[in-house]
């Protein structure tokens, strides 16, 4: 994990403008990413602005405590959980700022698909970022930087019915 580095962060904000996911003021919303291209049950994104490791941090956790890091497998391997992806596609579907286009697409994919955990290689790149936590207090947390690649395996979600009554 290292430091982010002011030109990281303006050309950071320039892609994120490019992809409607930052303002004029400077702002973005962490965790964007965009589908570069889809195959057989999978889809291969590129993160437009950071990912961090948790969406919000605990309050419990003070903003001077080690950073809130990525699971990781034996092998050290970043593990991005499955269940993240689907709260991501809700959020971008949610986004009233996202192109309509963006949005619809995540909407189906929340609705309709599983996404299975991701594991990135353990030499990934990852950064240090400060999000807050419900009191508003920054928590320092891993994250993974723009211009990562990733490939997210999705399978059909099934659908329980509920037994109708009479």
């Amino acid at each position: 994990m290292r430091k982010i580095t002011k030109a990281e962060g303006e050309i950071w904000l320039a892609l994120a403008r490019e992809h409607g996911f930052g303002s004029d003021e400077g702002r973005f919303t962490l965790g964007r990413f965009i589908v570069e291209s889809r195959d057989e049950g999978g889809l291969i994104l590129r993160v437009i602005t950071p990912i961090p490791a948790v969406t919000r941090a605990p309050e419990s956790v003070a903003s001077v405590a080690a950073p809130i890091m990525f699971d990781r497998t034996p092998a050290n391997e970043i593990i991005i959980p499955g269940l993240w992806w689907r709260r991501m596609f809700e959020k971008v579907s949610e986004d009233v700022d996202a192109p309509d286009e963006m949005r619809q697409m995540a909407d189906t994919i929340a609705n309709t698909t599983v996404c299975n955990d991701v594991l990135l290689p353990a030499d990934s790149d990852t950064i240090e970022i400060s999000t807050p936590n419900s009191h508003g207090d920054l928590v320092r947390c891993e994250a993974l930087p723009p211009d990562t690649r990733m490939r997210a395996r999705l399978q059909v979600a099934e659908i329980h019915s509920r037994p109708s009554r009479a």
